[in-house]
């Protein structure tokens, strides 16, 4: 299949993925107040089983949630579109997932806001790699070329920065096919030779490489010239986070906390076994696995690198100010 044509099918499957997003949202009526007579919030988060979005698992063992008055619902999807629906259908409040997936919702007309901050990238802890199976004779990027590469997303972050290093490199992206799988499935995507390399966070990198595999790569080195950026939000609709500013606040605060104490590495072992029970990973591979480091603050700072990203691939067609993008919870009374 050619570049063209592959980018032809991609752009009709964003559009379909986009129109079924805006029929949900217009169907799912204005937001209600989640503030009970009592004061307590009872609030419904999308989530993915992986340590981007484990905010949500840490948050509910340690009560940090609770303690900050919220009643928290988890609903665990399998992938990113579910996600996007979840959070326009009213099956959740709020979902994790990328800025970048959250601006192209955006764009299509879907009425996002981003409230607070997932993972923060950092140059010594980029928390994603694009790896190779065990035996693999790719030991460079300009190796990619021709290959089949496995993201868990097209068009959000992982594709985006892996097609910024493939040019960074000297590699047209366009020689590079791209496929469409759940963090779970890239691993025995690259184990059965299905794909050459796939881009995995913890803990599923850490899966592939006690299997042999080895990371090539960061591709969120390529996003901000190694600055930090934050590369996983939790977002909502703004008739949400206008009709329940307490619970915006709340959850600003429950997340700030949540990122603190998992950040602290005497919270480690602890933070570990929380992951293993949430992703169903043996906890011996998860033992070994890096952690990812959570933001505790949301900037349009740490956001806007990623949508001039999105421009310079063409999959925003005008610019957008993350400073428009971000919902900041009044100061509390």
């Amino acid at each position: 299949m050619t570049a063209t044509l592959r980018a032809r099918r991609l752009l009709a499957s964003v559009a379909a993925c986009a129109a079924a997003a805006l029929t949900l949202a217009a169907c799912g009526g204005g937001a209600q107040s989640v503030t009970g007579d009592d004061g307590r919030i009872s609030l419904t988060l999308a989530t993915v089983a992986t340590d981007s979005c484990a905010q949500s698992f840490i948050g509910q063992q340690q009560g940090i949630f609770a303690k900050n008055g919220i009643d928290l619902t988890l609903n665990v999807v399998a992938g990113v579109p579910e996600l996007a629906a979840a959070v326009t259908s009213g099956q959740a409040d709020l979902a994790c997932s990328a800025p970048t997936a959250v601006a192209s919702g955006i764009n299509q007309g879907l009425p996002f806001t981003m409230i607070a901050p997932g993972i923060e990238y950092r140059k010594d802890n980029p928390g994603s790699y694009l790896m190779t199976p065990a035996g693999s004779t790719i030991t460079a990027i300009p190796q990619l070329a021709g290959t089949t590469l496995a993201v868990n997303a097209l068009n959000t972050l992982p594709h985006l920065s892996t097609m910024a290093m493939l040019q960074d490199a000297g590699v047209d992206p366009g020689s590079v096919t791209f496929v469409n799988l759940a963090f779970p499935n890239i691993g025995q995507a690259l184990e059965t030779g299905q794909v050459q390399s796939g881009v995995l966070q913890p803990p599923y990198q850490d899966e592939v490489e006690a299997d042999g595999g080895r990371k090539l790569a960061s591709p969120y080195d390529s996003v901000n010239g190694g600055n930090p950026f934050v590369y996983t939000v939790w977002f909502g609709t703004k008739d949400f986070a206008s009709t329940n500013p307490d619970a915006v606040r709340a959850v600003q605060e429950a997340m700030a906390e949540i990122s603190t104490w998992s950040n602290d590495p005497a919270n480690a072992d602890a933070r570990r076994a929380i992951l293993a029970a949430a992703t169903g990973q043996d906890p011996a591979v998860v033992a070994r696995s890096a952690l990812s480091y959570y933001g505790t603050e949301l900037t349009p700072e740490l956001v806007q690198s990623q949508l001039d990203l999105q421009r310079r691939f063409g999959t925003l067609p005008t610019d957008l100010n993350a400073a428009d993008l971000i919902t900041v919870a009044p100061a509390s009374s």
